[in-house]
């Protein structure tokens, strides 16, 4: 698999640089968080060494008695609290308004390139791997803009600026502070990335697991109580939740660990540029007051590489982040879409010429020589038994899959000269699994037709045989479903989904046991009343109960 193939091989410098293209088309919000971040910190360590040097003034004023210039420090402390906070505000405000950018066109990005992949691909998949990887996973690259990138390219131009500060007072000065801020913000951090990056790659693995466990636990409730297994699954979550707390746990003990090593090289970098400028100010090469001043900016000119060892220890699970991303947008189209535009087809007959169909290489076929035609606006019923491959049908019909041998047509034309999406177009489909969103009945049924008046749902409900249910609700056709819709039957689930399928606009309708919850008698009504009123449409019925008054196909017999 080409998606494994990269996750194995390539590089985390190289992941890293791959993400970090992404960030491109918004240079402009990055430079300019960039520089509001520099502004910000220039703007506090000016603002503690003119403190320092007016407090020194100040007390050097009253012991000797001689007059300072009170106004303008004063001023200029004033000015540049005022700079730091609007700094501040300002450059909060850029990057988390940059951020959220970012992070809607990410996933907008994500879905693009997984799109196509579903079902053939995605169904590979555990639901709660793909939830974490479009949620959590793409949260997780805020870390390249915000916590990983901004302050690394903040720490060296802040850095490079007071060093060059200081190479004008004194080199030996500016050489124990370029020590200090290296040690501090590149070569500490990058040893705590080194112990750490077990854990920061383990928080995302656990994490992912966790909401694929907690996501079977909530879906899978019922059963778990059925068969008496929902102790076992609250073990289980209790265990996956006790690893990730102790993975963060060392992952904060290296936070802790850096946080306590700045402290540690800010005292010992103060200390040693004031045992350099003591001298100089007993030779009279530096006036005595700047010695506070020199204080002050020293211990204020570490707030640049502050964040530097959060944002090493973000980097190994940002790159194991990157790689799930990447697994799937790296995996090979299932379907090659035509280069030419879809043809415009005179009629909708459908045909299955000799169709062969396995779900894989060492997998039997599911259709084998399989024929069949079905005439524009006529009806068909397909008859089989469970997995025999009824279902299947929908797929190739769909282009969720390709035929491994035969044609199947559309018009005339082959599907392989459709585009997908425009091919699904003609189509308004009833699965066996139905997707209902968690909104009210009446936004699950304006998906298939936006601007429906209360008339016509009430119409097409009626002929599903659940408008009886609706009205009986209290907001009737504003109820609410739940998730999934929880709230309702397995049968209400499947006639609000054929309620939904008879108001999109389609040339072809496939109805996958529409009958589900009713009785024989009801289903033939609901049939009969489907088969008036899409009287100029195409319907193929996958059923396994006999059908009357159809042409139809026993796949039992093929």
């Amino acid at each position: 698999m080409e998606g494994q193939k990269t996750k194995n091989t390539t590089s985390g410098f190289a992941i890293f640089i791959r993400i970090s293209r992404l960030f491109i088309p918004h240079i402009g919000w990055i430079t300019l968080g960039i520089l509001l971040s520099v502004l910000t910190i220039l703007a506090n360590v000016s603002l503690m060494a003119t403190s320092g040097y007016f407090l020194a003034a100040m007390a050097l004023s009253g012991v000797t008695g001689l007059p300072i210039d009170y106004f303008t420090p004063a001023a200029a402390i004033r000015a540049l609290a005022i700079t730091r906070a609007l700094g501040r505000y300002a450059e909060r405000l850029i990057n988390h308004s940059a951020t959220f950018r970012i992070l809607a066109e990410l996933r907008h990005w994500f879905y693009v390139h997984i799109e196509p992949l579903a079902p053939a691909v995605i169904q590979k998949y555990h639901s709660g791997d793909i939830f974490s990887r479009i949620k959590a996973d793409i949260d997780t690259l805020e870390n390249v803009y915000v916590r990983i990138l901004i302050p690394m390219i903040t720490a060296v131009i802040s850095g490079a600026l007071f060093v060059s500060f200081l190479y004008f007072k004194s080199l030996s000065m500016a050489l124990v502070e370029a020590f200090g801020l290296l040690l501090a913000g590149f070569i500490f951090p990058l040893i705590l990335l080194l112990l750490s990056r077990k854990s920061g790659k383990a928080v995302v693995s656990i994490s992912t697991e966790l909401r694929q466990t907690a996501m079977d636990s909530v879906q899978g409730l019922g059963e778990l109580l059925i068969y008496a297994q929902a102790e076992k699954q609250s073990e289980k979550l209790n265990q996956l939740s006790y690893r990730l707390a102790r993975e963060q746990s060392k992952m904060n003990f290296y936070n802790e660990m850096a946080h306590a090593a700045l402290i540690l090289i800010t005292g010992i970098t103060l200390l040693l540029v004031l045992a350099i400028s003591i001298p100089m100010i007993t030779n009279a090469q530096m006036p005595a007051i700047s010695i506070a001043i020199l204080a002050f900016f020293i211990l204020a000119s570490f707030e640049a590489v502050a964040t530097m060892p959060q944002a090493f220890q973000r980097i190994p699970e940002t790159i194991t982040a990157s790689r799930r991303i990447f697994e799937l947008v790296d995996y090979p189209a299932i379907l090659k879409e035509p280069i030419s535009n879809t043809p415009k087809p005179d009629n909708f007959d459908i045909e299955f010429n000799k169709v062969c169909f396995s779900y894989g290489r060492e997998t039997k076929n599911i259709l084998n020589n399989f024929s069949f035609t079905l005439k524009e606006n006529n009806r068909l019923a397909i008859i089989g038994k469970s997995g025999i491959g009824k279902s299947t049908l929908i797929n190739l019909l769909l282009r969720f899959y390709e035929p491994t041998d035969g044609v199947i047509s559309l018009g005339g034309y082959p599907l392989t000269q459709y585009r997908s999406e425009e091919l699904r177009h003609y189509f308004a489909v009833v699965p066996q699994q139905n997707e209902l969103f968690n909104t009210s009945i009446r936004e699950n049924l304006l998906l298939a037709q936006p601007n429906a008046s209360q008339s016509l749902l009430e119409e097409v409900c009626r002929i599903a045989k659940i408008h009886e249910f609706i009205a009986s609700l209290p907001k009737t056709y504003d109820t609410w479903i739940g998730e999934a819709g929880y709230k309702l039957s397995g049968g209400q689930r499947k006639r609000l989904a054929v309620a939904r399928a008879l108001l999109k606009p389609a040339k072809i309708l496939i109805l996958d046991e529409p009958g589900e919850g009713l009785d024989r008698k009801k289903e033939k009504e609901m049939l009969k009343a489907i088969f008036d009123y899409k009287k100029s449409c195409s319907i193929l019925l996958i059923t396994h109960n006999e059908i009357e008054g159809i042409d139809k196909i026993n796949m039992n017999l093929e």
